[in-house]
């Protein structure tokens, strides 16, 4: 199988090159574009589009005219009623829908919804509160030299000068920076509620969140605080996090130890003693890989253990 990787020097396009590399010992099976003037699709059974929405409408069907299978993660098709919108361990089983583009979530709403989806399963999620706290490599490499140098003029008594975000970085945190509504939710939160309630398809499941950049590398956190239409028991949720896929069950999780790591790790579970039926848990994650990279290439490898 010939895979391409569309946007290979970006953040995400770096971590799935590496993880194709992993898992695939032939190098001529893979290519990595860079560049939209040197891509071609010849040949190509599998493309990852590490790209912007825009250079993702315009190249993918190109990609399609050529038969070619595309999984993508930026916005372009998430909204798509045609197009499933896909976390293996939740929804995998809608993957043989697909009419040659899958869809990969926003990575904060993944990293929120993998801990999440078994609870639903169980409890029925009514609503959902969450703050989240994400890295600045959730907007691309060069969002992350800007922290390190940023760092730099900090400590070297410089002021820093914000270049990719509208507000310092280093030593800072602030709004998400994504396009604010009429409502003045930014454009970040917004999909957290929209791609909930595709991928868990359920539009009985209401999501309403603040999203907020602070000065670290990689790893999102979220906090939350989830309300279920029957009751819940502690132990009962334990069991369930202990089991679910792709989730780590830790006292305290934080970032430094999740980046570069696979799983999900969700800790500082207790129920709300404000509210009934109602959880808070502390979730943080590897944008760049669960949220991204890793999760586009479960889907790669779920389609194709299944065609088997």
């Amino acid at each position: 199988m010939k895979m391409a990787i569309i946007g290979s020097t970006g953040a995400v396009g770096q971590e799935l090159k590496r993880l194709v590399q992993e898992n695939n010992t032939d190098p001529s099976a893979l290519i990595c574009f860079d560049s939209k003037s040197s891509i071609s699709f010849d040949g190509i059974d599998l493309a990852f589009f590490c790209v912007s929405k825009e250079v993702a409408k315009e190249l993918i069907p190109k990609a399609r005219e050529k038969g070619v299978l595309c999984i993508d993660s930026s916005t372009a098709y998430r909204a798509d009623p045609d197009v499933p919108l896909v976390i293996p361990e939740i929804n995998g089983h809608i993957l043989n829908q697909h009419q040659g583009i899958i869809a990969s979530p926003n990575c904060t709403t993944t990293l929120m919804l993998l801990p999440l989806a078994p609870l639903h399963r169980r409890f029925r999620i009514k609503r959902i509160v969450a703050a989240t706290y994400q890295a600045v490599s959730g907007a691309g490499r060069g969002a992350m030299e800007e922290l390190e140098e940023q760092t730099k003029a900090v400590l070297a008594n410089e002021v820093p000068i914000p270049n990719l975000f509208p507000y310092p970085c280093a030593f800072n945190v602030f709004p998400h920076e994504s396009a604010m509504d009429d409502s003045g939710y930014v454009a970040e939160e917004i999909k957290m509620h929209q791609e909930t309630r595709k991928i868990l398809d359920d539009e009985n499941v209401s999501v309403t969140a603040t999203c907020v950049r602070v000065p670290v590398f990689r790893v999102h956190s979220i906090a939350l605080n989830v309300e279920f239409q029957n009751p819940i028991q502690k132990e009962e949720v334990l069991e369930i996090l202990k089991k679910a896929p792709g989730v780590v069950l830790q006292n305290t999780p934080i970032p430094l130890d999740a980046a570069q790591q696979k799983p999900v790790f969700c800790g500082r579970i207790r129920l709300d003693h404000t509210q009934s039926n109602t959880l808070e848990m502390w979730v943080v994650g590897d944008q760049l890989l669960k949220g991204a990279a890793l999760n586009m290439i479960q889907i790669a490898g779920r389609l194709y253990t299944e065609q088997k």
